[in-house]
């Protein structure tokens, strides 16, 4: 299992938007084909900031639905609540 983990840092105010719109594009939209789950994590520490974990069957998988018109246009509706963008990381399940 593929393991795709990316953190955000959302604008003041905006932090419901973010978690509404995650979930919208990935629970509603007959969630992704290779898509097995995904979590939303805030960070205790620093204000607005998010880590999103989506586990897929593979990354093959994710990289065909970012190709899609449909996530390209979440991508933009997305970009509204976003202040900025740290780090990403690819993983491999384990345990």
């Amino acid at each position: 299992m593929y393991v795709h983990i990316v953190s955000f840092k959302v604008k003041d105010g905006e932090g419901i938007s973010f978690v509404e719109l995650q979930k919208f594009e990935e629970l509603t939209e007959a969630k992704p084909a290779g898509l097995d789950h995904f979590h939303i994590f805030k960070d205790r520490n620093e204000e607005n900031r998010f880590f999103l974990v989506e586990y897929w069957n593979s990354k093959k998988d994710k990289e065909k639905i970012e190709m899609s018109k449909e996530y390209q246009l979440f991508r933009e509706h997305r970009k509204l609540v976003i202040d900025k963008r740290y780090e990403t990381f690819e993983c491999d399940v384990v345990v």
